[in-house]
């Protein structure tokens, strides 16, 4: 059983089947899923439905959703999938557009660095597109690096994205 993690302003709890329809309404927006590699609604696949059957079972990725700890509100989803041996962690994060540019994705990413941490992380990478010019200054703010350059293609378009893949050493 994960624990929830805590910031001073949120709650970043395990995603379970209650949670899904707001996390896929973030990820298969047209706005707010925009740079991500997910399908817009009308081409997202049967896929989704057994993620949301399934999201309580661990299957290699830690899925969270983040919930103002003042309102109840969620305002985000985030991930995080260990390598074998737990040292190298990929994180996913998506913000609800009601809460943009108020340093709600800085919070949720410290706490989840403090997460792959305490459970043996010593290299987060993120992927972001070149485009998405909060989800960049977020990860900058954060100390992470640009590691590596290259594409993706957003599912079910024929839309590609260039894309950098930040790092974060830990000790």
């Amino acid at each position: 059983m994960i624990r929830n993690l805590e910031t001073d302003r949120l709650i970043i709890k395990k995603t379970m089947k209650e949670d899904t329809d707001f996390c896929l309404d973030i990820w298969l927006d047209n706005e707010m899923g925009k740079y991500l590699s997910d399908p817009p609604r009308e081409k997202a696949n049967d896929t989704y439905l057994e993620w949301k059957e399934n999201v309580e079972n661990y299957d290699g990725c830690y899925y969270f959703v983040a919930i103002l700890k003042e309102t109840g509100n969620y305002i985000g989803t985030c991930s995080a999938v260990p390598s074998e041996d737990k040292k190298h962690w990929d994180l996913g994060y998506a913000i609800h557009k009601n809460y943009w540019r108020q340093g709600y994705a800085t919070e949720m990413i410290k706490s989840l660095i403090d997460f792959c941490h305490t459970n043996g992380g010593r290299k987060i990478t993120a992927p972001v597109a070149k485009e998405n010019i909060g989800s960049n200054a977020v990860l900058k703010k954060l100390n992470f690096y640009v590691e590596k350059e290259g594409v993706f293609k957003k599912s079910g378009t024929d839309i590609i994205y260039d894309e950098y893949t930040y790092r974060l050493d830990l000790e």
